[in-house]
């Protein structure tokens, strides 16, 4: 741990960009040997892994404006605050780097978003969490002390992830935070922040799986109707950003309902869908910002009809849309998959509702792929094209999400 943090205090006085990219790599690559050399679970090596890749890729999409000294030390703050949780073996330290993760992203929020409601959108995500994190804090501290568990004394370990998720209901944070962000805080904050609260399920679900499987069949249930309310939701969004961010709620709804099910395909569909959703809904929202850098607008109704005017941007907008509804090859397809399983063998009933969730939720895809890419357009403008480099961060998102289907055995 005291290596990582050197070796990350010393890259922040790496200006250049190129440099900083080659030291992400080098991180990377030791990483990956402490995991290795410490016998670590192979989990944590593939949350690691996803975070200092989409680390960077928010260097990448940063825009030369917005490049500055500063932004690349909250970079490697927040990648160092995802280690620690990840890297820890002790409940106190994964708490103190969960809680440590927020600060990042709440500074991008209030220092370059782009809206003036964005401090009160940094307040409502600080809020949130603090406050179901502190029965989490309490529940560290007294965990040996406890005799008798309740349902009660499951709730204070497991609120602070369901926050995280967010599941239906206390969700309202994650719209206005992706909403006031910029481009490379939405695209950590769905590629790695959501993923917290699932490691920390599985976590939790060591020291008390048998009192969730006990105590959690009701959140099984309202994760699964609330995904299907946010699904129908997502048709009334005038604003790409918001449709792309309730959309992650809703693929979060179901790998939270599988995890609370404690079944091994339940858990293997789970990695599947938080490492392809990771790179999937931080591609969306590297496209759209790219769009927006060129229409300056986020609206669903102004942007339509950028097929003739950017064919490439289209391109970009239908892989990326196609592998939301978990098209194949899309690593997405087999989480779902998987994920269904592990709800119907838990309760066949829900048939019915699953066949409603996934159907509407692939139609909010195509409905955003079509509206947008398709029709005549409401003002007539011409932007520049996709740069090359532009293209590559998206090559670079969507190349692991389709490759990583092929042999599935690596995340076993």
């Amino acid at each position: 741990m005291l290596e990582i943090l050197f070796m990350t205090l010393f890259m922040v006085v790496l200006i250049d960009y190129i440099k900083i990219v080659n030291c992400l790599i080098v991180l990377f690559i030791f990483s990956l040997l402490k995991i290795v050399d410490c016998g670590f679970s192979l989990l944590k090596l593939m949350m690691i892994l996803l975070s200092i890749w989409l680390v960077c890729m928010m260097f990448m999409s940063v825009n030369e404006t917005d490049f500055s000294f500063s932004l690349s030390l909250i970079f490697m703050f927040l990648l160092l605050s995802l280690e620690v949780t990840f890297l820890s073996d002790y409940m106190i330290y994964f708490y103190i780097g969960f809680e440590m993760s927020v600060l990042p992203i709440l500074i991008i929020i209030m220092g370059w978003g782009y809206q003036p409601d964005r401090m009160e959108a940094g307040m409502y995500m600080l809020l949130y969490t603090v406050f179901f994190s502190l029965p989490l804090l309490v529940g560290i501290y007294y965990f040996n002390y406890l005799v008798n568990i309740y349902m009660l004394t499951v709730l204070m370990f497991v609120m602070s992830f369901l926050a995280k998720f967010p599941m239906f209901g206390i969700h309202l944070w994650l719209p206005r935070a992706h909403v006031e962000a910029p481009v490379f805080g939405s695209m950590i904050l769905a590629g790695v922040m959501l993923k917290l609260g699932g490691y920390g399920l599985i976590k939790v679900s060591y020291l008390l799986g048998d009192f969730i499987y006990l105590y959690c069949k009701v959140f099984i249930i309202y994760s699964i109707f609330g995904g299907i309310i946010l699904s129908f939701i997502c048709f009334m969004q005038a604003d790409m950003k918001l449709l792309v961010a309730y959309s992650s709620i809703v693929h979060m709804s179901l790998v939270l309902s599988s995890l609370l099910t404690l079944k091994e395909i339940g858990l293997k569909g789970s990695i599947f869908m938080m490492i392809g959703h990771g790179l999937c809904s931080s591609g969306l929202f590297c496209v759209l910002g790219y769009t927006y850098n060129r229409t300056h607008t986020r609206s669903i109704f102004f942007n339509k009809g950028l097929i003739s005017i950017s064919p490439l941007a289209s391109l970009w907008w239908f892989l990326f849309c196609s592998s939301n509804l978990s098209f194949p090859p899309c690593l997405n397809l087999s989480g779902e998959l998987f994920l269904f399983i592990c709800i119907l063998s838990w309760e066949n009933f829900f048939f019915i509702l699953l066949a409603v969730l996934s159907t509407v939720s692939s139609l909010y895809s195509i409905y955003l792929f079509s509206f947008t890419q398709h029709g005549q357009s409401v003002n007539l403008y011409s932007f520049n094209n996709f740069t090359v480099f532009e293209s590559l961060s998206l090559l670079l998102h969507w190349v692991p999400l389709n490759v990583l289907i092929l042999d599935l055995s690596i995340f076993f």
